[in-house]
């Protein structure tokens, strides 16, 4: 498997691993909070992880999506269509034993620009719904359970080798779209945003997992002081439900 660099703004183009063509969803972000978090998160000391959190980057990335993708199907009603996984069965059976969290999505959302940024289910409209989005996570949980790996977790693998040490890739505004086009990443942020728990952080150990393996220390951050931006918008009624 040949190995592919990040060249900013555009992430790493993965190898073909199947030939199941990739959605791309470009969930919409405010680039002046990115900087201001990244630039917080530079000065902070670097956490080291302890020794019963030490799962390869991986299984890290199997546990965090699929823990993602219980979380969507709490919130669709659908059905787990994961019934065995040989790759990873241990794994599965202990995230199945996680609870997920309450996320509140708001369905085609009206809000004015100024406020898009804070709203990442805007993207979904009726040729890509959230359903559609769910139906291709577990494509890939699918692929990771039979082969082990998939296009995606090389894409995770490559930030992790190649950036996660990189100062010049944490300093720049662009990484937040470039972090996006990985599922674990694009995961965890619509549903912290959308999370009713505003006062955790991380609702499953391996979200922390994967923030400490790949050093996005202010992307977390960044979710936090964008939910209150958004918690602002719902609290002074700038927002609506269209149906």
């Amino acid at each position: 498997m040949k190995t592919t660099l990040l060249v900013l703004p555009i992430f790493f183009l993965s190898c073909t691993h199947n030939s199941v063509e990739e959605k791309l969803v470009q969930f919409p972000y405010a680039e002046e909070l990115v900087e201001r978090v990244q630039k917080i998160a530079l000065r902070a000391p670097a956490s080291e992880l302890s020794a019963q959190e030490e799962k390869s980057p991986r299984r890290t990335y199997f546990v965090t999506l699929y823990h993602q993708y219980l979380t969507f199907k709490s919130y669709l009603g659908k059905e787990n269509e994961l019934k065995s996984c040989p790759q990873f069965h241990h794994d599965k059976i202990e995230t199945e034993a996680f609870r997920v969290p309450k996320v509140a999505f708001y369905n085609h959302p009206k809000v004015g620009e100024d406020g898009r940024a804070y709203f990442p289910e805007v993207v979904f409209k009726n040729k890509f719904s959230l359903e559609d989005y769910h139906a291709d996570l577990s494509g890939e949980l699918a692929t990771l359970c039979e082969e082990g790996v998939s296009d995606n977790f090389y894409k995770f693998d490559n930030l992790i080798t190649h950036y996660a040490n990189k100062a010049s890739f944490h300093q720049n505004k662009k990484a937040m779209a470039s972090v996006l086009k990985i599922p674990v990443f694009a995961n965890f942020y619509l549903l912290k945003m959308m999370d009713t728990d505003k006062k955790k952080k991380f609702s499953h150990p391996e979200e922390k997992r994967f923030i400490e393996l790949t050093r996005t220390h202010w992307f977390p951050e960044y979710i936090q002081e964008a939910g209150r931006m958004r918690n602002r918008f719902l609290a002074n009624k700038l927002v609506t439900r269209s149906l």
